[in-house]
């Protein structure tokens, strides 16, 4: 391939991705409804193009509702006062001073995305935040391709651009109304103009990315350490050392300014610095003002974010609140911490390899093989003091919440992936990621509008289940928005305060993160879930108190069964005939600390088939637990 064809093929993707935005309607693809941030994001948008500010109002979710007829879900407010407004009667500059008391509500995110989006949502609604997606996708592209061209051919350079930017799970972001794609090109412009000699432009795009996430700090490195290295290897003589502290300080100081500049824009706008601090809730069916007697004090969660890292236990008390979440143990913290080292990597939710394939390749062959480049060094260690700083600030949500598919975050750092490819292994890369993105991620994206309204649903699939599930994110987990799944409860798990009374310490909560049962129900005279006939089915248990015993009753179902059941190495083997009951009883070994609670990963496997029953199911054998902890 020619480099004019390369340039011709990538300029078709482009168009392409453009064309797609502007004809894709979103809304009604949706049934109109919003998934992740996309609300927030998309009101702020509208906001901005309509009333020229994000100050939040009765009219914002009626504006709403003229695209979604589901309305806004999950938006992010805060309460702040102080700032300016616009005051046409204020005189010129038509602009006022919002004084303390006159408390306002605001969206609370962060401005740039929607700034830059409102003029396309003003013109094409929805279709201009998709079309601001496609563009900067595109501009992540070229920019990539011609990073790689340095060391590759046309065809080599351009094949390895599709498949790490088209071949990951991160085209289904184009059709999510939030700022992962525009942050995406914002980086990848940031780390590209670094390397061709442009830092003060390299600075300013990075600095507008550190506002978007204050992490992506982080991705700034090469930035900043580059010239210390060229100093280190010059020859010696006039003072090479200092011209490069110099440097590295003043592409820091750009980066910071540019940073604190926005952030100084929040203050002007919403009276305060932090959009994530303060009064910050989320509202997901009554929204303020929208109703009467709907407040911002009697609806909403609170979601404020004051404190860097989690709260531990002896060390925050004094910082809990109900804004705030639970203090957790520091032993708590640290098996999380060695936990989340793997689970960054092979999870199956937010783990690199199946979602970003390419990207896991390219990190090994430069570890393990040569030639290596000096820029890719400094993109490695950006990309591994990122992977620590993330998985260490927050522990139970280092991939982006439960509605996202795969780690949102990563999508920050794959373009660090750029210079991590070794010369001559490009090809490498490209046939491992290609036949990855067919077993991984090619279902998510031939459906990425049911997949991102159902963000769980493709980690039911076999090839997912082979990656072990995030413990440390159980209540996070994508599959557990639908809340069927998640923990239920068996016994007295919560107690009451009004009665004095304390949750019974054999209590649990189950959660289902599979299609291998049919969820809660009751039956023999007790609750538990039925077996899918045929099926394998893992069901994590959280126990209040670590366990003595464990007694899993088996009892057959329509046509019996045979059960077999691993738990933390154990594995045992029950068969039934129809209503024959059938108990396992297992010491289980330490599990797995989680907000002061405990889990365990118990994995069936049902023998039975036949015919489905008249409501359609196939009933393997119904299972009940009852529990015996240390401590009664």
């Amino acid at each position: 391939m020619t480099e004019r064809g390369a340039r011709l093929v990538l300029g078709a993707l482009v168009a392409g991705l453009a064309a797609a935005a502007v004809s894709t309607d979103l809304p009604r693809l949706s049934g109109g409804r919003f998934w992740g941030d996309g609300a927030t994001y998309y009101a702020m948008a509208a906001s901005l193009a309509e009333d020229g500010d994000v100050r939040y109002e009765a009219r914002d979710a009626l504006r709403i509702r003229r695209e979604y007829s589901f309305g806004p879900q999950g938006v992010f407010l805060k309460r702040a006062s102080g700032g300016f407004a616009l005051d046409r009667g204020a005189g010129f500059p038509w602009i006022r001073r919002v004084g303390p008391a006159e408390p306002r509500l605001y969206y609370a995110k962060a401005l740039v995305y929607p700034a830059v989006a409102a003029p396309f949502v003003s013109l094409l609604k929805t279709r201009g935040m998709l079309l601001v997606n496609a563009l900067f996708l595109g501009l992540t592209l070229v920019l990539g391709y011609g990073e790689l061209r340095r060391q590759a051919s046309p065809a080599s350079a351009l094949a390895l651009t599709v498949v790490l930017f088209l071949g990951t799970v991160t085209p289904v972001y184009l059709l999510w109304l939030t700022p992962e794609i525009f942050t995406l090109g914002l980086v990848t412009a940031g780390l590209v103009a670094g390397r061709r000699d442009r830092p003060g432009l390299a600075a300013v795009l990075l600095g507008v990315a550190v506002y978007s996430k204050p992490s992506n700090l982080f991705l700034a490195l090469p930035l900043g350490v580059e010239p210390l290295l060229r100093a280190w290897k010059a020859e010696a003589g006039g003072r090479p050392w200092l011209r490069g502290l110099l440097e590295s300080a003043r592409r820091g100081a750009i980066l910071g300014a540019v940073a604190l500049a926005l952030f100084g824009v929040n203050a002007a706008v919403t009276g305060e610095m932090n959009y994530q601090g303060g009064e910050r809730k989320t509202f997901d069916a009554r929204y303020p003002l929208e109703s009467h007697g709907v407040t911002f004090d009697n609806s909403g969660f609170w979601m404020t974010t004051e404190h860097v890292g989690p709260l531990v236990q002896g060390e925050d008390e004094g910082q809990q609140s109900d804004r705030t979440d639970p203090v957790r143990s520091a032993t708590e913290l640290r098996a999380s911490f060695f936990w989340n080292l793997g689970y960054f990597w092979v999870g199956r939710f937010g783990g690199a390899v199946p979602y970003f394939f390419p990207a896991v390749l390219a990190v090994a062959l430069f570890l393990f093989t040569r030639p290596r480049e000096g820029p890719g060094g400094l993109a490695l260690a950006a990309l591994l003091v990122s992977y620590l700083f993330y998985i260490w600030l927050i522990p139970a949500n280092w991939y982006g919440g439960g509605g996202a598919i795969g780690n949102r975050y990563f999508l920050n750092l794959l373009p660090l992936v750029l210079f991590l490819v070794p010369r001559g292994r490009e090809w490498l890369v490209v046939t491992g990621g290609a036949v990855a993105g067919v077993v991984f991620v090619a279902p998510i994206l031939g459906a990425p509008v049911e997949h991102s309204l159902n963000p769980g649903r493709h980690a039911t699939y076999a090839t997912f289940r082979i990656f072990p599930i995030e413990l440390t994110e159980l209540n996070d987990l994508a599959v557990f928005t639908e809340t069927w799944r998640k923990k239920l409860r068996f016994g007295d798990t919560e107690g009451s305060r009004a009665e004095h009374r304390r949750a019974d310490p054999n209590a649990y909560y189950l959660y289902l993160p599979d299609e291998g049962t049919w969820g809660k129900e009751t039956a023999f005279g007790g609750e538990g879930v039925w077996l899918r006939g045929g099926a394998s089915a893992e069901v994590i248990l959280r126990a209040l108190e670590p366990m003595r015993r464990m007694t899993v009753r088996v009892t057959g179902g329509p046509g019996g069964d045979e059960v077999s059941l691993k738990v933390n190495g154990a594995a045992l083997t029950a068969r039934v005939g129809p209503g024959e009951n059938r108990d396992l009883v297992l010491a289980p070994a330490r599990g797995f600390p989680y907000y002061g609670t405990v889990l365990y990963d118990l994995r069936f496997r049902s023998g039975a088939s036949g015919p489905p029953d008249v409501d359609g199911r196939v009933r393997g054998a119904f299972v009940q637990i009852a529990l015996e902890a240390e401590r009664p």
